[in-house]
């Protein structure tokens, strides 16, 4: 599947000098308004803002930067949970806290990637449904 890491460990930026060091590696999803993510957060629930397979965004507050934390998410379509550690890498005056997946498994990111895939594909059809009505 096009998400599988590559074998070949050849640094991209070397290749393309033009990409940011800071430039997220990954595909980021908001969840439905109708059906958002249930997590939580160090045993607190949390309202995930998005989600990808690097971590996600949440509303919380007093956790420690650079500290690691457990998190629980359950993923539409399959239901399926992951229970994950995440490190805070940072948070803002809105409260929201951005959160890194450590060692996420595999299979993990797969149910991550299979969620992304969900999500794109129902704001396509939102989409079309609204092109449709005019």
């Amino acid at each position: 599947m096009f998400w599988k890491k590559s074998k070949n460990k050849t640094d991209r930026s070397e290749i393309l000098h033009s990409i940011p060091s800071d430039a997220r590696s990954s595909f980021r999803v908001t969840p439905s308004l109708n059906s958002p993510l249930e997590a939580t957060l160090n045993d607190q629930p949390i309202s995930i803002i998005d989600i990808s397979s690097g971590g996600f965004r949440c509303k919380i507050n007093d956790l420690i930067v650079g500290n690691t934390y457990s998190a629980k998410i359950t993923l539409p379509p399959d239901y399926e949970l992951i229970s994950v550690v995440v490190e805070i890498l940072g948070n803002n005056e809105e409260q929201n806290c951005r959160c890194r997946f450590m060692e996420l498994p595999q299979d993990f990111e797969n149910h991550i990637h299979r969620y992304v895939l969900y999500r794109q594909k129902e704001e396509q059809e939102h989409l079309k449904d609204t092109i449709l009505e005019k």
